[in-house]
């Protein structure tokens, strides 16, 4: 017996990739490239895909490198062997500056361009290293490259140690929650909301805001105040938590510490989340949405991890009503940010017309087989 049946997001949640490590061994196929975009910031793992892909040979037609205003003379350090290596891996190389409020449009040229020199028959393939990429940068990049024909590789380098370390956070709890000199960002230089997703609140309804918190809760203070000063008082069920789970053991402790941090009580509508599933951010936020779309004016604050933003940016593509709302810092804090750097991980989006098509599939209606299993 046939049905009409509504088209639900957990249903194409096992199509989309897994995160799995990058295997350098996996043949000439890993090494050539349209376009490879990565971001110049101050942590040791900003230069781990660029010198890896140097090592192995790899090539791409042109090389994008991301550029922050922010900690300018600390990315500097590692300027010189960035640029180093784009120029072994490609003959042309262009800076973008994250902050241009021309950055989609001209990512989006710099792609098109690529399609339209592309000469094989499949769509061209652009790597996107988002290892020492801001939530913001993060969003920007998929925000033009989700609109192009092309085939989307993203590289991600784990730190080795992300600060505050446990001994750091138990030994000083109150200066890493509440001193601006010491943590991994200070202050907040504005809050606005974003370009490139500014949803659509048109209808007088309640905001609701849901919060990637970090270890400085005055970033989150300040988009509450933003949205509806009123909501820091009373927050009620319109102030929504995402804290995020480590995959590693040893950093279990950094959740039960953002949410002392941030003093989210027990009462608050909360969600633990995986920092690294990107698809586990995607499901958590699909059934938010679908709990409060119809009553609220949702606005989401993304503060949390890298692979986090990548799950945020494909539920923007299917929610186009949503607002993004940026908490930039006066600066960060690169001695305290991260060391190092382990393993290399990939996510494997292929084509990016296929997956358009089966996030473009959610919410619609088709016939199923009542009978199938």
């Amino acid at each position: 017996m046939m049905q009409i049946a509504r088209n639900e997001l957990r249903k194409i949640l096992s199509v989309l990739p897994n995160v799995t490590l990058f295997d350098t061994q996996q043949g000439s196929a890993e090494l050539s490239d349209a376009i490879f975009i990565c971001t110049l910031g101050f942590e040791p793992r900003a230069l781990s895909v660029p010198r890896q892909l140097r090592d192995i040979g790899y090539r791409a037609n042109r090389s994008i490198l991301l550029q922050y205003s922010t900690n300018s003379d600390d990315n500097s350090a590692n300027s010189e062997e960035m640029l180093g290596c784009l120029r072994h891996i490609s003959d042309r190389l262009d800076p973008l500056q994250i902050e241009d409020p021309d950055f989609t449009k001209r990512l989006k040229n710099i792609v098109q361009s690529a399609i339209r020199g592309n000469t094989c028959g499949d769509a061209p393939r652009v790597t996107l290293d988002i290892s020492a990429a801001s939530n913001q940068a993060i969003l920007r990049s998929m925000k033009g490259l989700l609109e192009a024909d092309i085939q989307l590789r993203i590289l991600y380098s784990e730190a080795d140690i992300y600060h505050p370390t446990k001994q750091e956070y138990e030994s000083d709890f109150q200066r890493w929650s509440e001193d601006i000199s010491l943590g991994l960002a200070r202050g907040v230089s504005e809050v606005t909301p974003s370009t490139d997703y500014p949803g659509q609140h048109f209808d007088p309804r309640p905001d609701c805001v849901v919060l990637f918190p970090t270890f400085k809760a005055e970033r989150s203070r300040a988009v509450i105040s933003r949205i509806d000063p009123s909501l820091l008082m009373a927050p009620g069920n319109k102030v929504l938590w995402i804290l995020g789970t480590p995959h590693l053991n040893n950093d279990l402790w950094r959740t039960e510490a953002m949410r002392k941090i941030n003093k989210i009580p027990a009462s608050a509508p909360q969600y633990e989340v995986s920092t690294f599933d990107y698809k586990n951010t995607l499901e958590v936020l699909e059934k938010i949405y679908l709990e409060r779309w119809e009553r609220f004016n949702i606005t989401i604050s993304p503060l949390g991890s890298k692979l986090q933003a990548l799950g945020l940016s494909l539920f923007c593509y299917l929610h186009w009503d949503v607002r993004i709302m940026f908490a930039r810092p006066l600066e960060y804090n690169a001695a305290l940010y991260s060391e190092g750097y382990r393993s290399i991980w990939k996510v494997d989006m292929k084509s990016i017309a296929f997956l358009r098509s089966l996030l473009d599939s959610v919410g619609k209606l088709a016939v199923a087989d009542a009978g199938a299993a």
